[in-house]
């Protein structure tokens, strides 16, 4: 397959539901797969894409129910969402890739490494969430606290017109550092708008119940890992992933949306751990 072409297409994971994925690079390099956060199309990753392609096959997922993937009434979950990465990635002749996840996407490989077995996988990359997202621990790395979380799932994610004002409101607040136009803030929102807002009220609900400490510790001790924190909460993720996973290097930059706003800088880490491990 030339380097200079990206290919859209589909895959079947089980009857009547199909995977939407980018496919760029030479087949027989080794493989990058991108999995983006909760909503978001795999798109996100395109910059990680283009840089990356003349020398990795490089995969930018939809998960199901986001994207160009099927909206089906079952499987949104992320243990579901582990299963399904599996069956593409064996589907697609891919082996040993190296797995990253941004935000939810984080859950999504974890639960592959979980089921899969870490020895699966050349390496896995996390960027910007806990394996805890809920703790009432006010030290630990969480989503937010129990109160918050809980008014997002039973007040905000139900209401259509309630979602869009959370997800503008946590893009430019959150997601985006400093001045974000409004056509950048309708690109984004457009990414994850092929995610109906049913659906992104199970990922959500299952999300914030998701505890993937234990395979974030074996991956750590077994295989190559890296994880990405933001500059808005590192002050208290980071000392508490190290302390969790203190073999996996930590990097602290940006946003939560950090591989879109600042792709040089994060491809270079990215690249680094590429070629060291570390």
């Amino acid at each position: 397959m030339s380097t200079t072409r990206t290919k859209s297409a589909f895959f079947s994971v089980e009857p009547n539901v199909q995977l939407h994925y980018w496919d760029a690079g030479d087949h027989d390099a080794p493989a990058l797969v991108f999995v983006p956060g909760l909503t978001f199309s795999g798109k996100v990753f395109r910059h990680q894409l283009e840089y990356f392609k003349d020398r990795y096959r490089v995969i930018l997922v939809d998960p199901r129910g986001q994207g160009l993937s099927t909206k089906s009434l079952w499987g949104n979950d992320y243990h579901t969402h582990g299963s399904d990465l599996m069956a593409l990635v064996d589907g697609l002749g891919i082996k040993n890739p190296t797995l990253i996840g941004w935000s939810c996407g984080n859950l999504e490989v974890w639960s592959y490494l979980e089921q899969a077995g870490v020895d699966s996988v050349a390496g896995a990359v996390t960027i910007d969430m806990s394996p805890l997202p809920h703790n009432e621990d006010p030290s630990a790395w969480t989503e937010g606290t129990p109160a918050e979380l809980s008014e997002v799932m039973t007040r905000v994610l139900v209401d259509h017109d309630a979602s869009q004002a959370f997800w503008t409101e946590y893009l430019t607040e959150v997601m985006w550092q400093g001045d974000i136009s409004e056509a950048q803030i309708e690109y984004y929102l457009g990414l994850g708008s092929g995610c109906p807002t049913w659906v992104c009220h199970e990922l959500f609900g299952d999300a914030i119940l998701s505890d993937y400490r234990a395979i974030a510790q074996e991956a750590a001790k077994s295989i190559p890992t890296l994880m990405f924190i933001a500059e808005h909460w590192a002050d208290v993720a980071e000392p508490w992933f190290n302390d969790l996973c203190p073999e996996t290097p930590t990097y602290v930059m940006g946003g939560h949306l950090m591989a879109a706003q600042y792709p040089e800088r994060f491809n270079a880490r990215l690249e680094q751990f590429l070629e060291t491990g570390k």
